[in-house]
This record gives structure tokens, C-alpha cells and sequence, in this order.
């Protein structure tokens, strides 16, 4: 295969998600289904990267038909017609991010709200609460990967949904060209790439839902500094509530890149070797940010994810 060298290379990823309308507050205390009414991806590459959902065939671009249809035997991507709230606290294992799907109730001798949770792991089809999905990319040099300044998460009815949004690169391994077999065999990603986008805007519901159930005060551009993601099982007869940080339920999460509505450069995202390296691409809603709350729904979401070796 001709080698050239790669001046610039971007991926793009747009999902489209239009949420059910419901009420209250955290975590969609009502309908908890966002559901799909359309689904577009997109993924394109420039000259000197090529991409492929088998690491066998490779392309320029790959359409939301390759990532839902033309992956590898034994794959475990998830692409759903439905999306439910859920919350990680990046934490990795065999490969993959522990996700787990709250619910609210509340507290039978105060009434407060807690929160109990239950783990959510992906399956191939489009069944699930979340987005997961394997690309392998193929290079013929060392590529260090950037952002591009308009990468982002979008709603064009701006309800706040799309502060709430979260995606995450788990890099698996890398082999040499032509070992396509080793290559979907690679698990090896130990840590994730958590993005956090719109990282400075908040509705009016959002800074009432931080105030009134996470006892932050923000204003409309306050920049959260992090999180209590979920780690683990939370039982209801553990009566948590949704402001905890208790260390046995809650890990402090603070994402790897944060961007806000108006990102001034590209972003550092990571460094792919020569040959063939594995990626796994999650996006979902997180549950645990304070902008994740019933008013939020109702509308679309756009993922809008760009790659470019330029900085």
C-alpha cells in the first residue's frame, strides 16, 4: 500500500438523539428514556489514516450503516434505539467502561431524594442505555490526535440536554499492519479519555437542580470543576443521596478534556502508533451532572466529533 503523509486527519461523529418531554428534576425522574429518532455517523479520513470497523476493511470514511452492520465477528457494538441517563467514573475493566443506570426514589424517613443504581453493560444491536462502538484506525507513522475547535455536543433547541452529555476514547492496543486477527482481539485500554463538552453553560433548571439536590451554587457560565461519578452497585436500602461522595458508591471524576460553547483551539486527545491501533468510542448522557435533569429533555443532541493531527 502507497504511503503518504498525513498533513491533517479528522473523524466525525454525529448522533442524534430526540428525547421524550417529561418533568421534575436529576437524573429524569419521570420517563428515563431518551429515545433515537435518528441515528448519523459519520467517520472520515484524510490521506495517510485509514479506518475500518473489522481491521481488514479499510476506508476513507465509514457511514452509520458500516458501524451498525459491518463490524467483526463477535464484536460488542452497541448502538442504541433508545438512550437512558447512566454515570462512570472512568473506571475500566477488560477493556471496557463500568456504566451504571440510577434511579431515584426517596428517603422513606425524610423524603429526600436518593439515589440507587444498578450496573448497565453494553451488547451487541441496538438494544442498551448508552453508545459503544469499536473503530480501528490505520496509520503508517506515529499521528498524535487533537480536537478541532468545533467539536462538540449541540441541541438546537438548547434546553440544556447537551451540557449533560459525556464521551469517552478507550485506546485497546495497537499491532502491526495486516494482523487483523490481533488487532480485535486487543482489550488492553486500562484508562479512559472522558470529554466533557459545554463544560461552561447551564439553564436555568440546571443551576436550580445543582443548588437544590448537589448543594452547588453555579450560574449560567460557571465551569464545574468535577463530579461524584458512580462506581458501583448502589442498593436502595442504602438510602444514598444524590449529593454523596461516599467513597464506597461515588469516585471524584474529573474529565480528561473539558471544552466549553466556544472552544479557542484544538484539544489534546492522544498519540496512535504506527499499524493498527483499536479505539472504543462511548457517548451517553451522564447521570450524575447537574444539568441532567427533566427539563433538560424534550429535545435533540448532535455528537459531534472531530479529529485532526493538527494543533
Amino acid at each position: 500500500m502507497k504511503k503518504k503523509k498525513l498533513y491533517s486527519a479528522f473523524i466525525m461523529l454525529l448522533i442524534t438523539a430526540i428525547a421524550l418531554t417529561t418533568a421534575s428534576y436529576a437524573w429524569f425522574t419521570q420517563n428515563s428514556t431518551v429515545s433515537m429518532a435518528g441515528l448519523n455517523v459519520n467517520v472520515t479520513a484524510a490521506d495517510g489514516i485509514q479506518i475500518s470497523m473489522d481491521a481488514a476493511t479499510w476506508k476513507a470514511a465509514l457511514t452509520v450503516e458500516d458501524i451498525k452492520g459491518a463490524a467483526y465477528t463477535g464484536h460488542v457494538n452497541q448502538v442504541p434505539d433508545s438512550l437512558v441517563p447512566v454515570s462512570t467514573a472512568g473506571t475500566v475493566a477488560n477493556g471496557k467502561l463500568l456504566m451504571y443506570k440510577g434511579s431515584i426514589g426517596a428517603n422513606p424517613t425524610t423524603g429526600a431524594q436518593i439515589l440507587s443504581a444498578e450496573a448497565t453493560v453494553e451488547q451487541a444491536g441496538a438494544t442498551g442505555d448508552f453508545i459503544a462502538f469499536d473503530v480501528f484506525l490505520l496509520t503508517s507513522a506515529q499521528t498524535q490526535l487533537y480536537l478541532t475547535q468545533d467539536a462538540g455536543v449541540t441541541s438546537s433547541a438548547s434546553k440544556g440536554l447537551e451540557n449533560a452529555a459525556r464521551l469517552a476514547f478507550l485506546i485497546e492496543g495497537n499491532v502491526a499492519n495486516g494482523a487483523t486477527a490481533d488487532a480485535i482481539a486487543l482489550t488492553g485500554a486500562t484508562s479512559a479519555i472522558i470529554w466533557e463538552p459545554n463544560n461552561n453553560a447551564h439553564t436555568t433548571s440546571g443551576i436550580a437542580n445543582a443548588a437544590n439536590n448537589y448543594g452547588i451554587s453555579i450560574d449560567a457560565t460557571s465551569v464545574v470543576a468535577n463530579y461524584q461519578g458512580v462506581n458501583a452497585i448502589i442498593p436502595v436500602a442504602a438510602n444514598v443521596p444524590l449529593n454523596s461522595s461516599d467513597t464506597t458508591y461515588f469516585q471524584t471524576v474529573t474529565p480528561t478534556i473539558k471544552t466549553g460553547t466556544a472552544p479557542s483551539g484544538t484539544s489534546t486527545l492522544f498519540t496512535i502508533n504506527a499499524g493498527i491501533t483499536k479505539v472504543r468510542i462511548y457517548a451517553w448522557v451522564e447521570g450524575q451532572d447537574v444539568d441532567c435533569e427533566n427539563d433538560a429533555s424534550g429535545t435533540d443532541v448532535t455528537f459531534n466529533i472531530k479529529f485532526t493531527k493538527v494543533a
